[in-house]
């Protein structure tokens, strides 16, 4: 993927993650539901955690060490089990730490992915000795914008089915 196209991709799915999360009411905000039993806020702590891992990536790729999102290699219940891990490590945190550190590491990633050179970006599997995943620029997508978009829609049904039922 090229560059500009993974920033422009990065900052639609951003703007869109955003502005749903400000029609959310205060109390939408801790009701179980977001995602399962998680609360958006919940979702929000699990959202940040996966983007850690793509910031661990960048990392890696530059120096020429395995990258962390290998889903190919993940069973669903080794995906379950990192999620809950990621969920009780950040259960403690508060709403304002929660939005603080999603902010934060969405745009340290944004600019750590703005930094990168194009060809490391596309052809990473190519460059980087052992590189076993996808190239850095999908990998990179595919955490800040497909995941992203994949909890927006999660949301978005869950937010038009509660209001719905509540009119």
């Amino acid at each position: 993927m090229e560059k500009a196209r993974l920033l422009s991709e990065m900052k639609r799915c951003y703007r869109e993650w955003n502005s749903l999360l400000a029609t959310l009411t205060s109390e939408e905000l801790f009701l179980p539901g977001g995602a399962g039993a998680w609360s958006v806020k919940d979702v929000i702590a699990h959202l940040t955690a996966w983007l850690e891992l793509a910031f661990s990536d960048i990392s890696a790729a530059r120096e020429g060490r395995e990258p962390m999102l290998c889903f190919d290699t993940m069973s669903e219940e080794e995906l379950e089990e990192l999620n809950q891990r990621f969920h009780r490590e950040r259960q403690g945190q508060t709403l304002v730490e929660v939005l603080t550190n999603f902010h934060t590491t969405w745009r340290r990633l944004y600019d750590e992915a703005m930094a990168l050179d194009d060809r490391l970006l596309q052809e990473t599997a190519q460059l980087v000795v052992n590189w076993q995943a996808r190239p850095l620029g999908e990998l990179i997508y595919g955490e800040a914008c497909e995941h992203l978009v994949d909890h927006t829609n999660a949301l978005q049904a869950w937010l038009s089915a509660r209001r719905g039922n509540a009119a």
